[in-house]
């Protein structure tokens, strides 16, 4: 069993009454502010996979305090630049990469392409190194991005009417 970290990103700061709860866990969080106004909770939790690591974590904590968990911090929108700086390449191959004027073509496509800057999953691009470019990356599992997902649409589902499509979408998968 491997000791998993993340970072569980909640709605507030939590208060005495919080930490109180947050203390009860079996392995308690450590909060954190970010320099960026979140309020996060640091966890290391003994886990055989990420998933079930983070997704006890969650229910733990919306169960044992009234916070609620709005995202797992997982840094996977990135720049061209950042994604270079991961890997130790400049920024200008990086973009070559995904002009494909350099490279075996196929470099993911950005998340928003008609933006000033465009923005990467690295959920998408490091498959796409280690598959295509040889690189030495690990294999992340997608669960963060995932859980983003999830938690952005769980709190979406009070305001979208009919959730048919959603479900529809989701047993495609």
């Amino acid at each position: 069993m491997r000791v998993q970290h993340f970072l569980l990103v909640v709605d507030r700061a939590p208060g005495l009454t919080q930490r109180r709860g947050l203390a009860t866990l079996p392995a308690p969080p450590l909060p954190q502010a970010g320099d960026d106004g979140t309020h996060r909770l640091a966890f290391d939790r003994p886990a055989d996979a990420l998933a079930d690591a983070i997704a006890t974590a969650i229910n733990e904590v919306e169960t044992r305090t009234d916070l609620h968990v709005v995202r797992v911090a997982d840094r996977d929108w990135l720049t061209l630049a950042e994604i270079g700086a991961r890997i130790g390449r400049s920024r200008e191959i990086v973009r070559l990469w995904a002009l494909g004027r350099r490279g075996p073509g196929g470099f993911p496509a950005p998340l928003e392409p008609d933006r000033d800057t465009s923005y990467y999953s690295w959920a998408q691009v490091s498959p796409w190194l280690r598959e295509r470019m040889g690189y030495d990356l690990p294999d992340d599992e997608p669960i963060l991005a995932a859980t983003n997902l999830a938690l952005q649409l769980r709190a979406l589902a009070p305001r979208i009417r009919d959730m048919r499509l959603i479900r529809d979408l989701l047993a495609a998968a």
